[in-house]
């Protein structure tokens, strides 16, 4: 599946429009007619944009990736920024409601800068370069009130639901993620339910391997001390704000966690 960034004219005001919709915590309309992006490539492209416009104007960085091996329907591929990442365990994640949906994933830590280059990046070049791994929940939210009317590259701009990332405790080894596992919440002590976790793609890795490349070929790449994650082992999970939150992954260890609002 060839994909390329594809910039466009209404591009920035894509970008600008929805930083403001992420900056209000607000869910609001579709983007304007004028500057939709009409396919991936100008979704891409919108995400460029806004990562530039994030840096420039708020000295926000990329600090991690969302990926997952693309289908012909759609991709999946966001930056996560600095400013909505946190650290379980440490002081509460901030929540925008009383309910927050995440999705239980692996992320991989980078420590050596994966850059853009001609010759592809093999599995053992990608493997070379992670640091390790740790326990993680993407915070899934949209920047549209109604997500079901827009389009597949109107959510691929608005980075595919994402609204940050908490990173958890590290696991064994980066080769200790696995295909499946159980999972466990529990909130205030109390386990609430269960779940026969397998992750979308079969290999915790995939879509690590997919972006590395993918970013190569646009020019782009990893860098070291960003971590990646690549897809949910449970789908999505609704847990309570202002809670102790515990989630289990089968034996690779516990993150716990509390959202607070206001």
């Amino acid at each position: 599946m060839q994909l390329q960034i594809e910039d466009y004219p209404g591009c920035a005001e894509a970008a600008r429009t929805l930083i403001a919709a992420r900056e209000s915590g607000l869910a609001g309309p579709r983007l304007p007619a004028a500057c939709r992006p009409q396919n991936q490539g100008q979704a891409l492209a919108v995400q460029l944009r806004t990562a530039q416009l994030l840096r420039e104007t708020r000295q926000d960085s990329i600090a991690a990736w969302k990926s997952a091996l693309p289908t012909p329907e759609k991709t999946v591929v966001a930056p996560i920024y600095a400013s909505t990442m946190a650290w379980a365990g440490t002081v509460p994640a901030q929540a925008q409601a009383p309910v927050v949906r995440i999705e239980p994933e692996i992320a991989f830590e980078l420590a050596r800068d994966l850059p853009a280059r001609e010759e592809p990046y093999s599995h053992a070049d990608v493997d070379a370069a992670i640091g390790g791994a740790r326990l993680a929940l993407e915070v899934l939210g949209c920047r549209y009130a109604a997500p079901e009317h827009a389009s597949l590259p109107e959510l691929l701009a608005d980075h595919m639901f994402n609204a940050g990332l908490v990173l958890g405790p590290r696991i064994a080894s980066p080769d200790a993620a696995p295909a499946s596992m159980t999972l466990t919440l529990s909130v205030d002590g109390a386990e609430i339910e269960q779940h026969a976790g397998i992750h979308p793609n079969n290999q915790a890795k995939a879509g690590l391997y997919w972006l590395a490349n993918f970013l190569r070929a646009q020019g782009l790449g990893l860098s070291a001390g960003q971590h990646v994650i690549t897809g949910s082992y449970a789908g999505f999970l609704d847990v309570p704000a202002n809670r102790d939150i515990e989630l289990a992954y089968g034996d690779l260890g516990i993150l716990k966690l509390r959202f607070a609002t206001g």
